[in-house]
């Protein structure tokens, strides 16, 4: 079975958007990942860590187990359309404005008017109404979110003090990559930008 095949099956099974799994069920990094990784992350199950930053990533796992004794947990990274599209429809199926939730406003928007027009014919119409707009719109190179780029990685935080909170946006910050805190949503984590 493909990374994708499981990541979306993680997806239907009813994990969180952000792949938020218990301690228990992280995948080593040097079982799959970079074995460069050292063991300074880990990965939940089924979720890709995008080859093109990989080894910043492990550079920024790396120097955030030097500062505090602790990996990283990578919760979500790599998505197809067809996962995007899941997680995008079960938001806005409890209500979530996904135009609000994400940084490219004029493709959210697409998406959320595609769901309002689809909604009615059932659940597996809008799945596909949306998927088709996704689609469209990496083949098009605009991307709703970076997790379709391969330039984002979301890490857990519920285990994180304040301290170690702060420790993991200024290393991340002085290597260039963004920190979206979403650690406030019903999926707590930080979404981690390493493209711009």
């Amino acid at each position: 079975m493909t990374g994708t095949s499981i990541a979306l099956l993680v997806v239907l099974a009813g994990e969180p958007a952000s792949g938020e799994a218990a301690a228990g069920e992280v995948v080593r990094a040097s079982e799959g990942a970079s074995d460069e990784a050292g063991g300074d992350y880990s990965r939940a199950p089924g979720v890709e860590v995008p080859p093109a930053i990989e080894a910043r990533l492990a550079e920024l796992a790396a120097a955030f187990r030097r500062a505090t004794g602790k990996p990283l947990v990578i919760t979500d990274g790599t998505r197809r359309p067809e996962v995007q599209a899941e997680l995008m429809l079960r938001n806005l199926e409890r209500g979530d404005d996904v135009v609000r939730n994400y940084a490219n406003k004029s493709a959210a928007r697409a998406v959320a008017d595609a769901y309002a027009k689809a909604r009615e014919a059932g659940r597996a119409a809008a799945l596909a109404a949306l998927t088709a707009v996704i689609r469209t719109q990496v083949a098009a190179g605009d991307y709703v979110s970076k997790h379709l780029r391969e330039g984002a990685v979301d890490v857990r935080c519920l285990d994180l003090d304040k301290r170690e909170r702060a420790i993991l946006k200024k290393l991340a910050k002085a290597r260039g990559i963004a920190v979206v805190d979403e650690s406030r949503t019903s999926t707590p984590h930080y979404h981690l930008n390493f493209v711009r």
